[in-house]
């Protein structure tokens, strides 16, 4: 039972009994609930001094309030829960002066635990004369009986624990991590482990943005079963709010709005924001573009049937060492709300998506959030994006295409929402490209992932004498004249609030006739092509297209999709199928290069190399001559090369076997 002054019970008592508090505490346990929500203000308003109180005795004071509520309700287990304090303390902020005090913090949610049963009251069975002992149990160690209760027993034991007759209410261990969007010079997020109880379990997943109240407590660790001098804070938590908007529900000031809209009207403020994407960065302009585009991005559609079309576009940088890639991840994670950056090799414990790990507070198994899952509703700057471990790449998949990842994990599973824009960076398998090979095959990422960003830019090292000058004049301001060079039309701070700005109130439509006839020959006019020659272009362009159309026009705060939207767009996928999807050896843009690793030239040489050694198999006794078979492929064109690196790869899949020496055959035909 809680202790409380008289005067601070009744005043308590007098506040849980208003009329509009016990209004609420009605309409709460006629939903089914068992806890009554309030605001702090409520109480602020109420008694001043009661506020206090419950911030410096959070213990004493929630106790002595669900004592009240019980009676009130008649309904054991009835908790008051209050919300919306006045101050947030920072997870990085807080102190040892904050221990058994209530406080408020807010991060994302990166573990959660399964709900376990947590006695609360424990039975024992006196084994000498059968008595029943009843223990109240505390927060941190299991008490058993010292002796048995009946008079005329009083033993020391044994006791049994009946656990069927025992109360029990619902546990769960949290970690909470401070938000990437709230740290600034590459700090190392912090976390805070947290305990929730009963009615309040499983109300957020991992992924989740939350404000979370409780009381702060201290708990001494152990080294080697030897206690230390230091202790370990967990937060034992009262209420929990799971922040459901994204990007678009950050604040702004009225003053913010109104500069913004002022800046629409006065300006080109879609070339203001491109021009000012990285400004200490030297060229890439299309490149810049494209990020701007992937900022703003458009809403996703819902369709009647429940599925939906995602409107986040993926970009992939991939390029020689030493051409800024990083440094474009870095200031982009930076600078868009709800932004961070990884490293496909040395990604958080649990990687990009989601692991499930060993919990510290309960033991057993716990869910962990990836980088993907942690970036919901914002931006994922993912470096050397090619390092990611092979055992991600199917939720990578389903995060790129469905926005969420589905965890089976140690007997845990759940899904995961990522909505989220991947700005990825990779380098070539060989440290630099080679312009005579398919760009795809020289990128180290599995072919369905590569299909599933929407542009692709290629970053090279050429040397030219006019670029390399400009480079290095770039380049020797930046350390003489920095204030020169680094003007950007908007600082970064501006440029976020625009984001903010348009992603809040801007959703542009695409229903100008114009607009759409663009689109519609632009991917008509191209898939032309595939009637005589290779595939230039699928429906999942046209999905880009439609994308970075909308985000162009939510770019320029447009509520409608013009013509300049779509050219913009068209010039931009244009531009990515001419680097990466070109076919090395007819120099046409095939989409077959990026979807499958191989360009229809290439499959059309396969086929028939398929088909001479077939033939070879019924005239040589089951094997094809090797050497026959290349005469043979240079009548059709095909070079000794891809001969032999057709029976290197085929070999490898197990398709193709050397029976002996000189020899090849299919293993199955």
């Amino acid at each position: 039972m809680g202790f409380l002054k008289d005067e601070t019970r009744n005043n308590l008592e007098g506040f849980l009994q208003k009329k509009e508090i016990l209004e609420e505490l009605r309409k709460a346990t006629s939903e089914g609930k068992r806890s009554l929500e309030i605001d702090f203000d409520q109480l602020l308003e109420y008694d001043m001094d009661l506020a206090n109180y419950l911030l410096d005795n959070p213990g004493d004071f929630l106790e002595v309030a669900d004592e009240i509520l019980e009676d009130v309700t008649d309904l054991p287990g009835t908790h008051l829960r209050v919300r919306n304090l006045s101050e947030t303390v920072g997870i990085r902020k807080i102190r040892s002066s904050h221990v058994g005090k209530f406080i408020q913090i807010e991060g994302v949610l990166t573990r959660a635990s399964d709900v376990k049963p947590e006695v609360t009251e424990a039975i024992f069975k006196c084994l000498r004369c059968g008595e029943e002992n009843k223990v109240l149990q505390t927060e941190n160690n299991f008490r058993k009986p010292t002796v048995c209760e009946n008079p005329n027993c009083g033993k020391k034991g044994p006791f049994q624990l009946l656990v069927e007759r025992s109360d029990f209410r619902d546990w769960q261990s949290l970690r909470i991590q401070e938000r990437p969007e709230k740290l600034r010079g590459g700090r190392i997020p912090r976390s805070l482990d947290a305990i929730i109880r009963d009615d309040f379990v499983d109300k957020a997943t991992p992924g989740n943005r939350i404000t979370i109240t409780g009381t702060l407590r201290a708990f001494q660790e152990k080294k080697r079963n030897k206690k230390k001098t230091t202790f370990r804070k967990i937060l034992n938590v009262n209420h929990i709010e799971v922040q459901q908007e994204g990007v678009e529900e950050a604040e702004l000031s009225p003053e913010d709005e109104e500069e913004i809209e002022r800046l629409a009207e006065e300006h080109r403020i879609d070339n203001m924001i491109i021009d000012s994407i990285a400004p200490s960065i030297f060229g890439y302009e299309k490149i810049k573009e494209a990020i701007a585009l992937q900022l703003f991005g458009c809403r996703a559609v819902e369709l009647t049937d429940g599925s939906r079309i995602r409107g986040d576009s993926h970009v992939l940088l991939t390029g020689d060492p030493g051409t800024a890639k990083s440094q474009l991840l870095k200031w982009v994670a930076q600078v868009v709300p709800r932004g961070i950056y990884t490293s496909g090799k040395k990604a958080t414990g649990a990687g990009l998506t989601a692991a499930a790990v060993r919990d510290e507070i309960g033991g057993g198994w716990t869910l962990e959030a990836g980088a993907l899952a942690i970036a919901d509703g914002g931006l994922a700057g993912i470096d050397e994006f090619d390092k990611m471990d092979s055992e991600e790449s199917g939720a990578i998949l389903e995060s790129m295409e469905q926005q969420t990842i589905s965890v089976a994990k140690a007997g845990i599973v759940a899904t995961l929402n990522t909505r989220t824009a991947i700005l990825a960076a990779a380098n070539p398998k060989l440290g630099r490209f080679d312009e005579f090979e398919n760009i795809a095959r020289q990128i180290d990422i599995p072919i369905l992932i590569l299909s599933r960003f929407d542009l692709i830019f290629i970053l090279r090292d050429q040397p030219t004498e006019e670029r390399d000058r400009s480079l290095a004049n770039h380049m020797l301001k930046l350390h003489s004249h920095p204030e020169d060079v680094v003007k950007p039309k908007l600082d970064a701070e501006t440029l976020r609030k625009i984001i903010i700005y348009a992603r809040k109130h801007v959703d542009p439509k695409l229903s100008n006739e114009k607009v759409l006839e663009k689109l519609e020959d632009f991917f008509v006019r191209w898939r032309k092509v595939a009637e005589r020659e290779a595939i230039p272009i699928t429906a999942r362009q046209l999905e880009a297209l439609v994308r970075l159309s909308k985000a162009s026009a939510r770019m320029r705060l447009s509520d409608e999709v013009e013509l300049e939207d779509a050219e913009r767009a068209i010039n931009l996928v244009e531009h990515s199928l001419k680097q990466v999807g070109i076919d090395s050896e007819t120099g046409r843009v095939d989409i077959d290069t990026i979807m499958t690793g191989h360009s229809r030239t290439q499959r059309d040489k396969f086929r028939k190399i398929m088909e001479i050694i077939s033939r070879l198999e019924e005239e040589y006794e089951g094997a094809a001559p090797i050497r026959v078979l290349k005469e043979e492929a240079a009548t059709e064109g095909i070079s000794r090369d891809f001969v032999d690196e057709t029976i290197r790869r085929e070999k490898e899949k197990g398709r193709l076997y050397e029976p002996k020496q000189d020899f090849i055959a299919r293993a199955v035909r």
